[in-house]
């Protein structure tokens, strides 16, 4: 069984890497007539689950999901979009890093 924080972290990363390619085709497509803008969810669900009723559904289980949006690709929303997404990347990858630096100061009973 997968530790609610590292599974929250590994979602995390998944729909940090969706974003990321989403926001690759949004920029490839900003001159496409009739393209749709790509977008990935997953905070607005994860800050839904922490302030809902307890036991209905936890943060951990809180998956990114894709969408198509109704409107077209703003060239620097989507490159707010990136820099944002880089720092989220940035700090769950610090996360990660720390928690397997834990088990391993577990396993050993050494650190670094």
């Amino acid at each position: 069984m997968e530790p609610s924080k590292l599974q929250l972290l590994r979602h995390a990363m998944q729909a940090y890497t969706w974003r990321l390619k989403a926001l690759a085709a949004n920029i490839a497509n900003l001159d496409t007539p009739g393209y749709q803008r790509v977008g990935v969810s997953f905070e607005e669900a994860l800050q839904q689950a922490r302030h809902q009723i307890p036991g209905l559904r936890q943060p951990e289980e809180v998956e990114p999901r894709m969408r198509m949006e109704n409107t077209p690709p703003v060239l620097e929303d989507e490159l707010m979009e990136l820099a944002d997404t880089q720092m989220r990347t940035q700090l769950t990858t610090r996360a990660l890093r720390e928690h397997f630096d834990l088990m391993r100061t577990a396993i050993t009973g050494r650190t670094g």
